[in-house]
């Protein structure tokens, strides 16, 4: 269990979070020095969401051993959970419909790469 819980909130939501803060950077460099319009950018961000939470359910996986669906999707149910919370308390505004299919779309991604991560083979020393 103490290995399962490290996955899921060590590894993946650390790695998520570290990612989308690094990603953030990113985009808001692009946005202020090109002509990207803003389109393309959400865009962008959209894809990017989903790899990082398909790595991070990845990560949380490989890291928890067992039930990599499970621990994929508790992963992006963290991540998305700290982030309504965020929204509601910083924004003062409630979740939309379309927030709602996007963090389903996280959800989905998160456990697929659960599932991919608990399958990839550990690396012994010896």
């Amino acid at each position: 269990m103490k290995v399962f819980l490290q996955g899921v909130l060590g590894y993946g939501v650390g790695s998520i979070f570290i990612l989308m803060i690094l990603f953030s950077a990113i985009l808001a460099s692009l946005l202020r020095f090109t002509t990207m319009d803003t389109d393309t950018l959400n865009q962008i961000s959209l894809i990017a969401g989903l790899t990082i939470l398909a790595f991070g359910g990845l990560l949380a996986a490989y890291k928890g051993q067992k039930k990599g669906w499970l621990t994929g999707l508790l992963t992006g149910l963290v991540f998305i959970v700290i982030i309504m919370l965020f929204q509601i308390i910083f924004e003062n505004r409630l979740v939309s419909v379309a927030q709602l299919s996007y963090f389903g779309g996280l959800l989905l991604a998160a456990s697929l790469g659960g599932m991919i991560g608990v399958n990839m083979p550990n690396r012994s020393t010896q």
